[in-house]
């Protein structure tokens, strides 16, 4: 049986940081058909930066109103590579605008699709550490408003649930991480970020 494979695209409609594109593509059967995809101008690769607190042991979240989702969202910090950005150098520069907070990063996942139904968008899970005594000192962009959020290792699944009590939405990346965490915690196993495939 043949691969599914595209055979074009065009461009619908481009505006000033994406376009409209839509795609033709042959299934597995040969058939034609065509999908509609969101596409970044500036190219597709970001960052998601998991940052910790040493020795504190406590995770930095954010908490940023997003227009696509009509309300505020927490996630982790994170934003676009720039032309000619390292991924370690995009991570570092969107956690001081973010979060105020200067860090090293300790790890690299190689990037996974972030929205892959929609978007060709790649994401880069960078993990730091950042050390404690730090006074945050965000620069956020115009028209950005962040809170920062320190969430203590033990207190993770409490975090989660007066949150969700609260009514608040999550960046599915964010709370998957958590959750993993969570899991990871109760169920003693060691450190399963080393096992990743792509990590360094």
């Amino acid at each position: 049986m043949p691969e599914p494979k595209e055979v074009s695209r065009k461009t619908l409609k481009s505006g000033k940081f994406i376009k409209y594109e839509e795609i033709l593509w042959k299934d597995c059967d040969g058939h034609e058909r065509t999908w509609e995809v969101v596409e970044r101008i500036k190219g597709d690769d970001a960052v998601m930066i998991i940052p910790w607190l040493r020795p504190s042991n406590r995770l930095v979240v954010i908490r940023q109103f997003r227009p696509p989702a009509k309300g505020t969202i927490l996630e982790f910090p994170a934003g676009l590579v720039e032309p000619g950005e390292s991924v370690e150098d995009a991570a570092k520069r969107e956690l001081v605008e973010e979060a105020g907070y200067h860090g090293d990063v300790v790890g690299v996942i190689k990037p996974s699709f972030n929205t892959p139904g929609l978007s060709g968008e790649t994401v880069y899970n960078v993990y730091m550490e950042l050390p404690d005594g730090q006074i945050s000192a965000p620069q956020p962009d115009d028209g950005e408003h962040i809170e920062v959020v320190l969430v203590a290792a033990d207190e993770f699944e409490s975090f989660i649930n007066s949150e969700i009590t609260a009514g608040s939405e999550f960046d599915s990346k964010l709370l998957s991480y958590m959750m993993g965490a969570i899991s990871e915690r109760k169920m003693g196993a060691g450190n399963w970020l080393n096992d990743l495939p792509g990590y360094r």
